[in-house]
């Protein structure tokens, strides 16, 4: 079963080949830096079918590892379409980059998501961490979200919403 806090076999693998000690990064705070960021945040704030068709296969490098709440890619075909799929039952999604941390060659991207389902009018939020690797062409290697499902997509399935509430009354 999938999970997105698995130490599994590859997650383990992509840490050693991702690790930022093998490659080259801008410099902390530099233009190079920002430019970096920026384009990664446009990305993310203009999430919709264009942006990801065009600006997706240019910040994800040929090799790299994605891994969500629901599942896990390495190829940029699968993942576009995954992203793309994943509009097909919402309005829109907006993420807003709130907060990022640098340590160690790697960034902590706090956000906030706001998603407007399909007929609804409003917009629910959530919130949530990526944690990315870049290499020396400032392209993604790595792309761990650390993010829960439950209120804005499991509760929104009958049965799962049932059990959901069980459990949360049991705890």
């Amino acid at each position: 079963m999938h999970s997105q806090t698995d130490l599994d076999k590859t997650y383990k693998n992509a840490l050693r080949w991702t690790n930022p000690r093998n490659f080259s990064l801008p410099d902390p705070g530099s233009v190079s830096e920002q430019k970096m960021l920026d384009s990664l945040e446009d990305l993310f704030s203009n999430y919709n079918l264009k942006n990801l068709k065009d600006k997706l296969p240019k910040l994800y490098a040929e090799r790299f590892y994605f891994r969500d709440a629901f599942k896990h890619f390495d190829n940029k075909k699968n993942l576009i379409s995954y992203m793309i799929h994943g509009l097909q039952s919402v309005e829109g999604v907006e993420f807003s980059f709130n907060h990022v941390i640098r340590s160690k060659g790697e960034y902590f991207i706090e956000w906030t998501m706001g998603i407007r389902f399909k007929p609804k009018s409003e917009i629910e939020t959530s919130i949530g961490i990526t944690r990315f690797r870049f290499n020396s062409e400032r392209k993604v290697i790595f792309h761990q979200d650390y993010w829960d499902p439950t209120t804005l997509i499991y509760k929104k399935i009958p049965i799962a919403k049932q059990l959901i509430h069980f459990v949360q009354k049991r705890i």
